[in-house]
């Protein structure tokens, strides 16, 4: 085993894999590191183990965020259980009643900001999750942008939050349409300064590419991409700069979303995952994605009990 050292907080345990070595160059590199080796000494200081096999790469990032809509149709109350598990963020959906764009007033959405600040919370982004194929079908694809744009609105009152979203693999017969929803998709983001992440295929394994200053970056949600057959930590390492919006959810063996660190089936490697975000240089809430979970409530707080409060910021 190795030990990893983080500046200004506990060290933790990762197997010394070729892909673990990689992703520490790539933090030793960025200077986010203060040691990493083989467990020792490290001039008069011993380094210990903080905890498991988890995480004080967290300390780069801000604080886990939550989903709000899996806990159920009302919202204040999903705040308030979020708070009692001691999230600090949550991740609003668009879609969720009580939190449709067209529901909320400019006084509404006044109200929405002093309650999370009265619960110390903050909005850390916004979900969309309508059919992808919405946006390239002729009878659909007007409204589906249409949606996007009243959910940046939202997002820009918010504090400028990331809107995230998914587009749906382009093909000959949908590219034309595509590449214009695109477009329209850039101009509303742009225009109210707010950034939207695309959790689409295409986009997390470069099949699409924006341009660096296009406000579609990459949303990476490691469940969709293990049910596809792909590397979530090969994917964060491959967007590297490009990435708007993480998940932390695992999809079992058996088919299902699930929390990370699940005793049965759990096929996400969470640490390495989280080291590739560090090293991505990723500055946003991760989210904890409960949608679908058997148990919202009960696995929040699991993962919430791996992102310990004392390592967040």
């Amino acid at each position: 085993m190795w030990c990893i050292g983080f500046e200004c907080t506990p060290c933790l345990w990762v197997a010394p894999t070729q892909r673990s070595k990689q992703l520490c160059c790539s933090l030793a590199l960025r200077g986010r590191l203060s040691y990493w080796g083989p467990l020792g000494w490290h001039g008069s200081t011993q380094k210990t183990i903080a905890f498991q096999t988890m995480l004080s790469a967290i300390r780069l990032m801000p604080p886990l965020a939550a989903t709000l809509a899996p806990l159920g149709d009302d919202p204040v109350a999903g705040l308030e259980q979020l708070r009692s598990l001691g999230f600090r963020a949550v991740q609003l959906s668009a879609t969720q009643p009580g939190m449709r764009p067209r529901e909320l007033d400019a006084s509404s959405r006044r109200d929405l900001s002093v309650r999370l600040r009265r619960l110390e919370m903050r909005c850390a982004g916004l979900d969309l999750w309508i059919p992808p194929d919405h946006f390239a079908h002729p009878s659909h694809a007007d409204r589906a942008v249409d949606a996007l744009r009243h959910a940046v609105g939202l997002a820009a009152d918010l504090g400028r939050v990331t809107v995230s979203t998914g587009l749906p693999e382009q093909t000959d017969a949908n590219a034309q349409i595509l590449r214009e929803v695109r477009t329209q998709i850039s101009s509303a983001a742009a225009h109210a300064g707010v950034e939207v992440a695309d959790h689409g295929r295409d986009a997390v394994t470069g099949a699409w590419e924006a341009m660096t200053d296009d406000p579609i970056g990459v949303g990476i949600d490691p469940a969709m991409l293990l049910s596809l057959g792909h590397d979530p930590v090969a994917s964060v390492v491959r967007c590297g700069p490009r990435l708007r919006a993480a998940r932390v959810v695992d999809m079992l063996h058996s088919g299902m979303r699930a929390p990370p660190g699940e005793a049965d089936g759990a096929r996400l490697p969470l640490s390495e995952y989280v080291l590739a975000l560090a090293g991505a240089g990723f500055q946003r809430s991760p989210v904890a994605d409960a949608r679908n979970w058997i148990q919202p409530r009960a696995g929040l707080e699991r993962v919430r009990a791996l992102w310990p409060e004392e390592h967040s910021s």
